[in-house]
């Protein structure tokens, strides 16, 4: 369990966060929504331990962050960050068994490192590319193994800003259904970054709404997604359609 207590998050000239107090539990599966500019990474790299708060306290099962060592914190934590931070020209496989790195007794993967890494490429649909050259991959490819990377790590809790980017229709379902099931089968604690809605609303038990001058307000999604909540979010005007799937609020051209 990850609970936080009167976290403060600020940019120069700004708060994005104040007097947060979130317990993420193993099993639930969060969304956190926010216009651009939010705060929405600033607060996963704070809750994930990347980054440091101006004030508060962030604990993992009632120890501080601080006091776990990095390969530790790995064990435990994953993050797929929003942007790569660098090239990486060798075969996919070898990309996602860098996810292994917190567990490694060696700089030689074993068969156990070997066998989580296949496994993460078959879980996203990417298991054909494994000895493809990764520079060579499209966007939505790169992206679906930039994921397996982060299963292949097996962490507890797995936080992932923005990973429906550069993914197409059906993958971003297929990557939806994986991420619930990780919450629901294996007790994972998930955290996204979304910005459709629909994908919230329906594979998120809970979500996290950031408001401007650092409000935030957090709960059951069932209670926090709604059509006069999302337009109090995002300053626009939304239509809501109900269909036997569940709601869809869709911004009007007013």
């Amino acid at each position: 369990m990850l609970h936080s207590q009167n976290l403060h998050l600020s940019v120069p000239g700004r708060v994005l966060c104040q007097n947060l107090t979130l317990t993420l539990e193993p099993g639930q599966c969060w969304a956190i929504l926010g216009k651009n500019g939010s705060g929405k990474s600033t607060l996963i790299h704070a809750l994930s331990g990347l980054s440091k708060p101006v004030s508060g306290s962030i604990r993992l099962d009632g120890k501080a962050l601080t006091e776990i060592s990095r390969r530790n914190l790995a064990q435990r934590i994953g993050v797929l960050l929003q942007e790569e931070s660098a090239s990486f020209s060798g075969p996919v496989l070898d990309y996602v068994l860098l996810g292994r790195f917190p567990h490694a007794g060696s700089w030689r993967p074993d068969d156990g490192d070997l066998e989580a890494a296949r496994e993460a490429l078959k879980q996203t649909g990417m298991a054909q590319a494994q000895s493809q050259s990764f520079a060579t991959l499209s966007g939505g490819e790169r992206q679906r193994v930039r994921i397996a990377q982060l299963l292949a790590q097996e962490p507890d809790i797995l936080f992932l800003d923005e990973p429906l980017q550069h993914l197409d229709l059906p993958h971003q379902l297929a990557m939806m259904r994986l991420f619930r099931e990780l919450a629901d089968s294996q007790q994972k604690t998930v955290v996204m970054v979304l910005h459709d809605i629909f994908w919230a609303s329906h594979f998120c038990s809970h979500a996290l709404l950031i408001h401007d001058e650092g409000k935030i307000l957090n709960g059951e999604s069932a209670l926090m997604i709604s059509e006069n909540s999302m337009e109090t979010l995002y300053q626009c005007r939304f239509h809501k359609i109900e269909t036997s799937d569940g709601n869809y609020f869709l911004p009007t051209l007013e």
